[in-house]
């Protein structure tokens, strides 16, 4: 059925190109820049559908009913790529496109990781349908394992689950891999499951936090064709020497990009790197912009502007071999433009996607409907549907010594053997069903904090953290009744909630609103003594066990270093 409809466009696409027949919109007067030659030059362009037919100054195509769009004056550049995200970040991914489209991304390569540990196979499935109709393109990474190791995880990632998701066109990656340890090891487990997007053309994503330039290259060796995870120039360096597609992130856990390239301005060698915000949160998006702050933040640092629009458009394109459709202005390819007022100002004055008019002027022309998540989050744990409370005396600790998290940056720990000490706090991750709890103590976090729940967590159960017991639980207790978000408790009273009813993860609330809360949520951390600059990010990698040192996991509390338990969860007998 696909050759032929191909065959159709196609034959449409060549009428168009030769006069024959009109084009559904034409584009008038630009300037373009072509990413494949390096070059600006005057061009129009003629749109058939979805696709662009025809690229020059002939105007032929024209008929009486083709949507003539004004040019004069705009520089066209292709619609931005944003090679890597985690699209869920309290926004949903819907919530997100309706902001970044009209900054100029026309395309994403999202991670799968809650939607399929949540919604499961099928309800992965559903949303990649649902999202796939908007004018913003959604492509996706299927993750071949967790975040955090849990009990019976190799059968929620069973081969023929992640087959059939790495078959979905799509589908372009499988990735990120984060336990890069495992392929130094050999495990044959993980190298089955990476086996799985070469052996159908498709790249397999890195995530090599730590790695130094030996262990890089046997990554190299082992199959990652990328990474976004350098945080230094020289890291960048030592992943581009070994062949590795490099992803210079700026995000608000990392904004690195200044440093990042370096090496490559100053050597001139640009040609392969690509920008990511990596899932930044909606305030630093409201603060930044998107992909088009990226290009901009590039420029600033010497990037030349053909490199600079190449990271964000041709580069990405090319690396997941989607050339033939995205990354630049030419016939064949999908018509997703950007009209800019010159190459200094990446914000786009207006932007074509899907071959239509999708935004002017920073207003969002065209509509994005939110999925029907109530049927793609199906499960009791996803919508937090079983009716639980936990007791203050379930979150109280022992007088022994203890496993105690130091937070020594915002997501980084330190692990401190010994007894609770005053000014530690308790820290708790409570199973979403309420059957099992891991406690220990915590360091560095804050020091006036009554009690804070949350469902951020990058394993999608509840984080609660607080000095006292009575305040967690009643946070706790808020937050069930919230199905899921962010409760920030005083004594005996609720002080701030943000409710994130899709999963427990995301609102299907208006960005700039979500931002606001998330300013006001961080306002009210560092008045009680936060340290850092992202305490959201703090709590989802409570439990990333790729991360130093020590974390929070279903297991209990789990020394990444040595790779051993040091204190067991329990089971949970909450009051119904």
């Amino acid at each position: 059925m696909i050759a032929p409809m191909w065959a159709k466009e196609r034959r449409a696409l060549v009428a168009v190109a030769q006069g024959r027949a009109p084009a559904h919109r034409y584009v008038r007067g630009g300037l373009l820049l072509n990413v494949y030659t390096g070059e600006l030059y005057p061009a129009n362009v003629a749109i058939m559908g979805e696709r662009i037919a025809y690229v020059g100054l002939r105007e032929d195509m024209v008929g009486p009913r083709t949507e003539v769009i004004e040019a004069t004056g705009r520089t066209l550049v292709p619609g931005y790529i944003e090679p890597h995200t985690h699209p869920w970040n309290l926004c949903t991914p819907a919530g997100l496109a309706r902001h970044i489209l009209p900054l100029g991304t026309t395309a994403i390569f999202a991670d799968n990781l809650l939607l399929y540990l949540l919604a499961g196979l099928r309800g992965f499935e559903r949303a990649v349908a649902a999202l796939s109709r908007g004018p913003l393109r959604f492509y996706w990474m299927v993750r071949p394992h967790g975040q955090s190791r849990t009990a019976g995880e190799d059968a929620r990632f069973p081969l023929k689950a992640l087959a059939r998701m790495v078959d979905n066109p799509r589908v372009a990656a499988v990735g990120e891999v984060t336990r890069w340890t495992d392929l130094l090891a050999g495990r044959p487990g993980l190298f089955e499951r990476l086996a799985l997007g070469p052996a159908r053309g498709k790249r397999i994503e890195g995530h090599t936090a730590g790695a130094n330039a030996e262990r890089v290259a046997a990554l190299a060796a082992a199959g990652l064709s990328s990474d976004h995870e350098p945080i230094t120039g020289q890291e960048a360096l030592d992943r581009a020497r070994q062949g590795i597609a490099v992803m210079l992130r700026h995000s608000s856990l990392r904004p690195d990009l200044r440093g990042l390239l370096e090496p490559f301005v100053k050597s001139g060698s640009l040609g392969r790197l690509m920008l990511t915000t990596d899932g930044s949160t909606p305030a630093f998006t409201m603060e930044q912009g998107h992909v088009d702050g990226l290009v901009r933040l590039a420029m600033e640092e010497g990037v030349p502007p053909v490199d600079a629009y190449r990271m964000a458009t041709l580069n990405p394109a090319t690396y997941y071999g989607k050339d033939a459709d995205l990354g630049g202005i030419a016939p064949g390819r999908f018509a997703d433009i950007l009209l800019l007022s010159d190459l200094t100002e990446p914000r786009p004055r207006a932007v074509i996607a899907r071959g239509r008019l999708a935004a002017r002027d920073g207003r969002l022309l065209a509509r994005i409907a939110e999925p029907a998540w109530d049927r793609v989050f199906t499960s009791a744990a996803a919508r937090l549907g079983r009716r639980w409370r936990i007791a203050p005396e379930d979150l109280a600790l022992p007088a022994g010594p203890l496993p105690v998290i130091r937070l020594v940056s915002t997501v980084i720990t330190a692990l401190e053997e010994r007894a609770a000490a005053p000014g530690d706090l308790h820290v708790a991750l409570l199973d979403r069903l309420g059957r099992w709890i891991t406690t220990t103590a915590l360091a560095g976090f804050c020091a006036d904090l009554d009690g804070l729940a949350a469902t951020l967590s990058t394993d999608y159960q509840i984080i609660a953290v607080g000095r006292s017991p009575e305040a967690m639980a009643r946070a706790v207790n808020r937050l069930l009744a919230l199905r899921g978000g962010v409760v920030l408790v005083d004594g005996e009273r609720v002080t701030f909630e943000l409710a994130l009813p899709v999963a427990g993860l995301m609102s299907t609330r208006p960005l700039p609103e979500l931002a606001a809360k998330e300013r006001e949520f961080k306002a009210l951390l560092a008045a009680r003594g936060y340290p850092f600059h992202d305490p959201i990010f703090t709590l989802y990698f409570m439990v990333a066990d790729f991360l130093p040192a020590v974390r929070l996991s279903s297991h209990g509390v789990w020394d990444v270093k040595r790779g051993r338990l040091l204190r067991p969860s329990r089971r949970l007998r909450p009051a119904p």
